[in-house]
């Protein structure tokens, strides 16, 4: 009786795990043909600029110096902000990328530090020809890489703009926060892009989306390449603190302007809220308020009716900070 129910269990397991192998094949070969319809469908709008081994997607639009850098937010590219980079493309160039497994640019290695980032901002500029001095305007986690960048070039940098953009303050928070169950709870998003459930479950929202940009966000941002990226750079906290340890510090007089949203919306991807958790924002004022300081002309100031993607949602006060910075070097 004993081995007939063994038997029993013994098969039930095996087609459970058969139904779920099919599953798996059949969302990953879904994945597959939606990836490569969408990227037909929606091409690179820019040039792709060899790094080193891999090419990054980078738009250029407008004339004239110094070039503005827009570096994006963990889930943006070189499309975001739209509206601030057209309206300061009417007075000087603007540049704009996706880093290295989003929007239209290739992946990188399985472990990722902020120092790769900025190297790989260094090599893109190089890459493209684009001449210093340059005034980055960093979004969200992008303010790392912003931030790095100066301190190992300050010589190329006229000023930065923080949107509501972290620093190497936050790094010590994301160290605590980056045990090995959240770390190993990150890198499964790339399985689950693959097989295609990010996609099929929506965890960001965008099919509610009515933008235009909807679909096309869908087709960049659901894909096993972004997902590898966050997971790459959760491998890579404690180097990447070791790296802004050793950094020179920020230039005294470093022009720059440190913004703050409002409202905390749109502050952690809903996929990640139950990882990151809500209770890094209390201090977020208070850490870009110590930001600006570390500038004898730096200045901190609150958005209104802004949320965390100031771009989209402020652009005139993005377009307006720009300016300021840009009249202060001219």
């Amino acid at each position: 009786m004993a081995a007939t129910w063994r038997r029993r269990i013994l098969r039930s397991l095996l087609i459970a795990a058969g139904v779920l192998l099919v599953i798996a094949i059949a969302g990953a070969i879904y994945q597959s043909v939606t990836t490569r319809r969408a990227l037909a469908r929606f091409p690179p709008p820019g040039r792709l600029i060899d790094v080193g081994g891999r090419r990054l997607h980078l738009l250029c639009i407008g004339e004239g110096a110094p070039t503005v850098i827009f570096e994006p937010s963990g889930l943006g590219g070189a499309l975001s902000a739209e509206r601030a980079r057209t309206a300061l493309a009417a007075t000087t160039r603007v540049c704009s990328y996706d880093r290295m497994g989003t929007g239209w640019s290739e992946p990188g290695p399985a472990v990722i530090t902020i120092g790769a980032l900025a190297d790989d901002l260094h090599r893109l500029i190089d890459g493209a020809g684009l001449q210093p001095p340059f005034i980055i305007v960093p979004a969200s986690v992008g303010g790392l890489t912003a931030e790095l960048f100066t301190r190992r070039h300050p010589e190329r940098v006229a000023g930065i703009v923080f949107l509501d953009a972290a620093s190497s303050e936050a790094l010590d928070r994301a160290v605590d926060m980056a045990t090995s169950t959240r770390v190993a709870a990150v890198c499964l998003l790339p399985t689950a892009a693959r097989v295609g459930l990010l996609r099929l479950i929506d965890p960001l929202g965008l099919r509610q989306d009515p933008s235009p940009g909807s679909e096309r966000g869908r087709a960049l941002i659901y894909r096993a390449e972004p997902m590898s990226t966050f997971c790459g750079l959760a491998r890579g906290v404690d180097a990447s603190v070791a790296e802004f340890r050793t950094a020179p510090p920020l230039p005294p007089a470093l022009p720059m302007i440190v913004l703050t949203a409002e409202t905390n919306n749109g502050l952690v991807p809903p996929m990640l809220t139950s990882l990151v958790g809500a209770d890094i924002t209390p201090a977020r004022r208070v850490a870009h308020q110590r930001l600006a300081a570390r500038s004898s002309r730096g200045v901190w100031q609150i958005v209104p009716k802004s949320d965390h993607l100031i771009g989209s949602s402020q652009p005139d006060a993005v377009v307006t900070a720009v300016l300021e910075i840009i009249r202060a070097n001219r």
